[in-house]
């Protein structure tokens, strides 16, 4: 039997980026050449030549059948700036769509559609509407426990500074907005600072526990005064510093090495280095982290 030819290629641009009918129509590409097997359609009226796969693949793929007004929000927000989610979350595939009311919530095939009645402060990535970072922090409090509020807000004080905390708290103290409470509640345990989950995690634990307050990401000197690297949390007078080690610096074979040589070199400047995994913050072993931490820091 012969093979059936292969479909004529699609014009640029449409080969290489998502487009809609009437795009194909105005590159006058037949309506038939749609519905070969090489044009997938990963939303309603968007066609592609391959399925979108990161967050800012999707996002590109439906602004193609956005509407005037609407904007990326929540989840998909979060995701776009990079705000550290849990990881039920963090893979989240539906897109989460915004549009102010009387317009009606976004609807279809893999979005989420969200209808607010206070306009967001919006920004612009990279050509995508998007809900500032610290709006889609308060959109998440519905969803997120409280460590992990205060761990996204860690991240959007580290990125902007300090300052960036009394936006997070106007925006909490928003009247009506959803889950407002425990958004406050998070506020007060927020640094910046501080680099990862990990970090945030391991600080939460010690403070909590009574463990004076530390410095994040604080600079390490040798004797005579040259930077030595960065301690994720560093007690100067005592000389402590407490290392969150997340599976990277297992797995990959520079940090790996990388990270020996620190340490060394800290406890060549009389530093006392204290390394934490994920399995010391389980709810039971958090204690004898404590304990561990609370002994280098009255024995030095």
């Amino acid at each position: 039997m012969p093979r059936m030819p292969l479909p004529p290629p699609l014009p640029d641009p449409l080969s290489s980026r998502p487009f809609s009918r009437r795009d194909a129509e105005r590159a006058r590409v037949p309506s038939g050449r749609l519905r070969n097997k090489d044009v997938v359609r990963p939303f309603r009226g968007v066609q592609a030549t391959s399925l979108p796969i990161s967050v800012e693949e999707r996002c590109r793929a439906y602004a193609v059948r956005m509407r005037p007004g609407e904007f990326f929000t929540h989840v998909t927000a979060a995701q776009l700036h990079g705000l550290p989610l849990p990881a039920a979350l963090e893979h989240h595939e539906r897109v989460h769509v915004g549009a102010l009311h009387p317009a009606g919530a976004p609807i279809g095939r893999g979005v989420v559609g969200h209808r607010l009645r206070v306009p967001p402060r919006l920004v612009d990535l990279e050509g995508l509407s998007v809900v500032d970072a610290v709006d889609a922090w308060c959109q998440l409090a519905p969803a997120l426990a409280l460590d992990d509020l205060v761990i996204a807000a860690d991240f959007v004080l580290t990125q902007r500074g300090a300052a960036a905390r009394l936006d997070l708290r106007a925006a909490a103290e928003r009247p009506g907005r959803p889950a407002g409470g425990k958004l406050l509640r998070a506020l007060p345990e927020t640094r910046p600072g501080s680099r990862s989950p990990g970090e945030t995690r391991t600080r939460l634990v010690l403070v909590r526990a009574g463990i004076p307050e530390p410095e994040l990401n604080a600079p390490i000197l040798d004797r005579r005064g040259s930077l030595l690297g960065h301690g994720d949390l560093v007690w100067r007078r005592p000389r402590v510093v407490v290392e969150y080690e997340g599976d990277q610096h297992r797995t990959d074979r520079a940090q790996f090495r990388y990270d020996i040589e620190r340490y060394e070199q800290f406890r060549d400047a009389g530093w006392t280095v204290v390394r934490v995994t994920a399995d010391d913050l389980l709810p039971s072993r958090r204690s004898l982290l404590v304990e561990r931490v609370r002994r280098r820091l009255t024995l030095q």
